[in-house]
């Protein structure tokens, strides 16, 4: 407690008994109000701030057990400890006082260092209340700090996501070619990245990471990345260099420059998983890098089949030194290519059940008379069902490529 005096209300109809009282307390250096019966006393306590009160049993107008009633029933702000006195010493007069509220109990004579022993331990009780209330006091400044900074971070994310999205590039349309996607980060910012970009127009540059991870490390090196790989600045940096190579060797320099700049050696779990790709608006020839990614889905028009493409490779920034193979295919009038990070296939339901691989393919497949734009809602819609809520576990991104049928 604080160390301002205690205060005690003592509460007795004989003059002589409270004089008494009054001496002890006043030597054991304890502020006395004096009160000449429970009425009294009754209206003392609520106007003042008094949490210890000696009272007598029997006095006319409001008994001692009455007092105790009253004060239990009003649930002051702070506990009021009791004492009741009395001539009185069966175990059922201990009873009916206890049971009034009283804390303790005396009888009557009052002996000088019975009544201070039993004044010390009240003391101890309201002590303990007061180093609760100071912790509790404590704990909810702790917890207002806490929800500000909270609120403040909070807000950083939001404003942080809200740029990462204005990031994204719009839907595309070219002459042949067709580009949407489906974007729903798992937290406020995300590891995944995706974007496109003409050189020359006629070349569609294009890629899709994943950075290991969650949350704000993961989204910082996406943020970094997409600088970096900005409109295409790392292809073009290579052309300048070398403005005689074979096209289709630039993805794979692209990502083996990547693998070079961003060798972690602060955290070894910081890598991404990256394609990166070209495509010819006019003869529809792919050709593209895999650093660790899923595999492309390739959907056949013709037949309305899917098909795996490629194989794996390393993870960027995982192992120095590595080199990177690019392959190529060519996409015919209406056929679709489709870059997905693993957030789609490894969604999980209720039952525990990953959405899969095959599962993407059977709904790309039944919507390839769908346009893109379609395309990429029915999927964000499938996984939504599949989950039962939006609350995905991992950053769900797919990216469609069209090569529009011929008129």
């Amino acid at each position: 407690m604080s160390e301002e005096r205690m205060r005690i209300l003592v509460v007795d109809d004989d003059p002589s008994v409270l004089r008494i009282i009054a001496a002890m307390l006043g030597r054991w250096n304890y502020d006395v109000i004096l009160a000449g019966d429970g009425l009294e006393a009754w209206e003392i306590l609520q106007r003042q701030d008094i949490r210890f009160v000696i009272s007598d049993w029997m006095m006319p107008g409001l008994t001692g057990p009455e007092l105790c009633r009253r004060v239990r029933a009003a649930e002051f702000a702070k506990y009021v400890y009791l004492i009741l006195l009395t001539g009185r010493d069966d175990k059922l007069s201990l009873v009916e006082g206890m049971e009034a509220g009283a804390d303790d109990f005396l009888v009557k004579p009052v002996h000088r260092q019975e009544l201070r022993v039993r004044i010390r331990a009240g003391e101890r009780i309201l002590r303990l209340e007061w180093q609760l209330e100071e912790r509790n006091r404590h704990l909810s400044e702790i917890n207002h700090t806490l929800s500000e900074a909270y609120a403040t971070i909070r807000h950083d994310l939001e404003s942080a996501a809200a740029m990462q999205k204005a990031l994204l590039p719009a839907p595309l349309r070219l002459p042949g070619v067709a580009v949407d996607w489906l974007f729903q980060p798992s937290a406020f910012v995300a590891g995944d990245m995706f974007d496109y970009f003409t050189l020359d127009g006629r070349q569609l540059s294009f890629y899709q990471l994943d950075v290991a991870g969650h949350g704000v490390p993961a989204a910082l090196l996406s943020f970094t990345l997409h600088q970096v790989l900005a409109q295409g600045a790392e292809e073009q940096r290579l052309r300048r260099q070398n403005p005689d190579q074979d096209e289709a060797a630039l993805p794979p320099q692209v990502v083996a420059e990547l693998n070079r700049r961003f060798q972690s050696g602060i955290d070894p779990l910081l890598y991404f998983t990256l394609i990166y790709g070209n495509l010819d608006c006019q003869t529809g020839r792919v050709t593209l890098t895999q650093a660790g990614h899923p595999r492309p889905i390739w959907l056949h028009c013709a037949d309305r089949r899917t098909e795996l493409v490629g194989g794996s490779g390393f993870p960027v920034g995982m192992l120095p030194d590595l080199a990177y193979d690019a392959i190529t295919f060519d996409l015919a009038p209406g056929d679709r290519l489709f870059l997905y990070s693993d957030g789609i296939t490894e969604c999980v339901n209720a039952q525990g059940e990953l959405f899969s691989e095959a599962r993407l393919t059977e709904l790309l497949e039944a919507t390839d008379d769908l346009p893109v734009a379609v395309v990429s809602e029915r999927v964000g819609q499938a996984l939504r069902e599949w989950k039962g809520d939006d609350n995905h576990q991992d950053d769900i991104t797919l990216l469609i490529l069209e090569r529009e049928p011929q008129s």
